[in-house]
């Protein structure tokens, strides 16, 4: 849990300024938000408790003046008359009271879920680099949705029950305060047998929600890695996974339903009617009250069943409420390293860029970067070498400020990356990695990536990236529907999307990371000429053991377990570096 500031790289267009002390302050600073209904809730439902408290006491004056001989036919048709009406009241009150109560729960939910949303997507890839992403969606989707549950029928439930019993307790001051004597005995046991109830059932609330989380997290590798479990023939060892998170599932579920079963609080309340009756037949055979007055105390005192009874369901769900916004908290308030910087710089870059003296590491131990210092001229191209593991790709991310440095600092156009706007840094950054992720989107999507661009700037960028004529071969051509990653399309099919996409942006930085490792050398060829003339006055970092492209870059960056061992041009190097020149045989060979 993060303390002070929460960083965010994205700023939401909806702040909903919520309180995360805890889940509780959480969930009523949403809920909240809509005052108005939650106001109209407590109208109707108190509204329609003292209605409901009416009818027995109605009900007690008939039989009192049945019992008297004072019954007419005409007062027993306007007791009925008002009984009657009072009913149809309650049912309109309750429906609307519901209503409202389920349009707090929906916005609840909504809301929620969009601050969840917005606030993963400012979330740093430190951050995401923790977390299970089956477990994010569990909680997205099924967390989120138990709030909705929480407010109707929960807190629904809940309020009308504690409207209900402080209604029902009023009516029966007014017929005699010594009738009170039982109830309140009553409602303090409940009470006291409530909280321990609550407390035991907590704890498994929090471990039904997360086994279902387990459940969640194993299906989404399973599903996404199928290519490697079939691959591998690890199907059996799957489902023996699977069976082994729905049986932990299964008994969180159990030990829910035994709590549920020690619910006391109806038994006590049976033994305070038996009570409570007795107690009334004696105040009435000391003529303390009527009769009219000890048959509505005995009805007014069965209102009480109803909502102690249903309240095993309404604090079960409340419960299971409070614990998945426990679970969002710990998303929403989890530390992110990185702030968007909303008053950072914000203008066209040109390009430079400098590396002073920068260390990183991604758990804050083992240093993937030490010391790293060089400078790129704008519009140079800068190629990183070096054997897997070297730090290239880390080198990268840290420009783009994917992540941010332990040590030193990254500048570009002279200004420190972190007094830029993040928006309007990486806005002029285009990224094309080994490992392309395409959407499950038309490839017209996937190349505008959201971007108001016509058809002609799409198919122009295609053609630059060698893409249009597969594209054309397509079904649906540019409208053709990708799968997801874009498993229908080959690996180079993938990559010349992604440079299009890249292109397209017009970057004034480009990081190529081995873009063209799954592209014949004809294409390549090709793809590389349409590039050159594309980013021709833009800065390049290029990740390639590709033997021409290092040759034509402006400045080689030799990297090794996350040290620059030498830098200069390709000349340079060759003369001066036995590491470089071993490096370029090697790949010099494999490219033959």
């Amino acid at each position: 849990m993060a303390t002070g500031t929460i960083h965010s790289e994205f700023q939401p267009p909806i702040n909903y300024n919520t309180k995360k002390s805890g889940p509780k302050r959480w969930i009523l600073s949403h809920a909240t938000r809509n005052w108005f209904f939650l106001l109209l809730v407590v109208l109707f439902q108190l509204t329609s408790s003292y209605m409901s408290n009416v009818i027995p006491v109605l009900i007690g004056d008939i039989f009192g003046l049945f019992v008297d001989n004072e019954l007419s036919f005409d007062l027993l048709a306007e007791k009925s008359t008002l009984i009657l009406i009072y009913g149809v009241l309650i049912g309109v009150l309750v429906f609307l009271r519901n209503l409202a109560t389920e349009t707090v729960g929906q916005r609840l939910e909504r809301d929620a879920r969009d601050e969840l949303y917005s606030s993963l997507l400012g979330k740093s890839l430190t951050f995401h680099d923790g977390q299970q992403v089956g477990d994010i969606m569990s909680r997205v989707a099924t967390d989120v949705r138990q709030l909705n549950f929480m407010m109707n029928p929960g807190f629904n439930l809940v309020f009308a029950s504690i409207a209900s019993v402080l209604m029902t307790l009023f009516f029966i001051s007014q017929i005699s305060y010594k009738l009170l004597i039982v109830p309140i005995i009553f409602l303090i046991v409940f009470l006291i047998v409530l909280r321990r109830y609550n407390d035991n059932l907590a704890p498994v609330a929090m471990d039904s929600r997360r086994s279902v989380s387990m459940i969640n997290s194993r299906l989404n590798e399973s599903l996404t890695g199928m290519h490697v479990v079939r691959g591998s023939a690890r199907e059996t060892k799957e489902m023996n996974i699977f069976k082994g998170n729905i049986e932990a599932f299964r008994k969180a579920q159990t030990r829910l339903g035994s709590i549920q079963a020690r619910y006391y609080p109806v038994l006590l309340l049976g033994i305070a009617t038996a009570i409570g009756i007795l107690h009334s037949i004696s105040l009435y055979n000391n003529g303390e009250i009527g009769i009219n007055d000890l048959v509505a105390f005995i009805l007014l005192f069965f209102l009480l069943r109803f909502p102690i009874f249903i309240n095993i369901f309404a604090i079960t769900v409340m419960t299971m409420g409070v614990a998945a916004a426990k679970r969002i908290l710990e998303l929403l308030t989890g530390e992110s390293l990185i702030n968007e910087n909303l008053e950072g710089k914000q203008d066209i870059i040109r390009g430079e860029v400098k590396f002073d003296n920068v260390s990183f590491s991604y758990n804050g131990e083992t240093k993937i970067l030490q010391d790293i210092s060089f400078s790129a001229k704008e519009g140079s191209v800068i190629a990183l070498i070096g054997m897997t593991g070297s730090g290239k790709t880390s080198l990268t991310k840290l420009l783009s400020r994917l992540y941010d440095v332990d040590e030193g600092a990254i500048y570009v156009d002279g200004v420190d990356i972190k007094d830029w706007s993040i928006n309007s840094l990486r806005s002029q950054f285009s990224v094309v990695e080994q490992d392309i992720f395409l959407f499950s989107k038309t490839i017209l999507e996937n190349i505008t990536l959201g971007k108001d661009l016509s058809k002609d700037q799409v198919i122009e960028a295609a053609k630059l990236a060698h893409a249009h004529e597969f594209i054309e071969n397509l079904p649906d051509g540019y409208d053709t529907e990708i799968g997801e990653r874009g498993v229908t399309l080959s690996g180079g099919q993938r990559q010349r999307i992604a440079i299009a996409r890249a292109i397209i942006r017009e970057p004034r930085i480009l990081i190529l990371d081995d873009a063209s490792s799954a592209i014949d050398s004809q294409t390549e060829d090709e793809i590389n000429r349409a590039i050159r003339n594309v980013l021709r006055g833009r800065t390049s970092f290029i990740i390639t053991h590709r033997v021409a492209q290092i040759r034509k870059a402006d400045w080689i960056i030799l990297l090794d377990e996350g040290k620059i061992i030498d830098q200069g041009t390709h000349d340079e190097l060759m003369n001066v570096s036995v590491k470089y020149k071993e490096i370029f045989s090697i790949f010099d060979e494999e490219e033959i």
